[in-house]
């Protein structure tokens, strides 16, 4: 059964979306106690995956963007959800660039600091989920 978010933000995407994105989430460390790497890990795979939203699904226009933070006794799920265009990403096929390219680390870093990320496309939009179990 999945739980309610425990926090939740929504926004059209433009240059105040990271930091909204990172002061949900610090909201939710001042609520609940999360131990560092968890709380490392999720900040930097939702400024990475908030990156590329901003940057790639509305293709240079700004697009709806809700994130959902949900804790439970052991883990952190964070669901981006935005409104743009399909991501043309195969997870399963990340990997890092070599070590000259000047981007393009997001996605394989992302998955190796997290224990489980998704990318699902819906019928409305994308839907990115984020889980950190904590330790």
């Amino acid at each position: 059964m999945m739980q309610n978010p425990t926090a939740v933000v929504e926004m059209a995407t433009g240059p105040e979306t990271l930091a909204a994105l990172h002061e949900t989430l610090d909201e939710v460390w001042q609520r609940h106690d999360i131990p560092d790497g968890t709380r490392m890990s999720m900040d930097l795979a939702v400024g990475e995956i908030g990156a590329n939203i901003i940057e790639h699904a509305g293709g240079g226009q700004s697009v709806r963007l809700r994130m959902e933070v949900t804790v439970s006794p052991t883990e952190v799920i964070a669901t981006l959800i935005d409104d743009g265009g399909p991501s043309p990403v195969d997870l399963s096929q990340v990997e890092l660039p070599d070590e000259l390219a000047e981007s393009g680390r997001g996605l394989a870093i992302t998955l190796r600091v997290l224990d489980e990320l998704s990318y699902r496309r819906e019928e409305t939009g994308n839907r990115w989920t984020l889980v950190s179990r904590l330790h």
